[in-house]
């Protein structure tokens, strides 16, 4: 995947970010604090009709995102909590954003729902799994893949609604793929 492999490709700017951030004492779940504050504000600004704030934001938010688990990484400072906190707030953003796009423009309401709806089922299938003796993650479209084409569908408006399809059909597509992968695991652990 496209995002695998910038991922691999910042992985050292990231960790080198992560222990700047620390060594100046500022901790992960602030930064995921602020993960919260800057998604919160793009789904105010969605709301409000000034798309170009919302943009700004919403990179800032995937940004931060990126960080906060880099800087508890780099300081040996993970946490149980640390990571729920960073879990729920992706949930959180990404949710407000469907819903005020939605409300925005009523003629995305379903295809902002259906993403809402497929992207929860998808994390819940992860996390489900993984609980049972399964795997998380995986598959075609996670997070960084639906903030990526979020951004494209508000740089060209007219492409929102497709976009909002596309990130419904293939989350649905990744529920699918997630619930195979751990039916292959589970079944042979009974």
């Amino acid at each position: 995947m496209l995002t695998e492999q910038l991922r691999s490709k910042t992985a050292g700017l990231a960790t080198s970010i992560g222990k700047s951030l620390g060594n100046l004492g500022v901790s992960a779940n602030f930064i995921t604090f602020l993960v919260l504050v800057s998604g919160l504000s793009a789904a105010y600004f969605i709301y409000s009709g000034y798309l170009h704030w919302a943009v700004i934001l919403i990179v800032v938010s995937g940004l931060l995102d990126g960080i906060d688990g880099a800087v508890a990484k780099a300081n040996q400072k993970e946490t149980k909590f640390g990571a729920l906190f960073d879990s729920v707030t992706d949930k959180i953003t990404e949710i407000s954003w469907y819903l005020a796009l939605g409300l925005l423009y009523p003629l995305f309401w379903l295809p902002a729902s259906l993403s809402i709806a497929f992207f929860m089922l998808s994390s819940y299938i992860s996390k489900h799994a993984k609980a049972v003796g399964g795997k998380s993650g995986g598959g075609i479209m996670e997070r960084k893949e639906r903030l990526l084409l979020i951004v494209v569908g508000f740089l060209v408006p007219e492409w929102m609604a497709y976009i909002l399809y596309i990130i419904a059909g293939f989350s649905f597509l990744t529920c699918l793929q997630r619930f195979y992968k751990n039916y292959l695991i589970l079944r042979e652990l009974k």
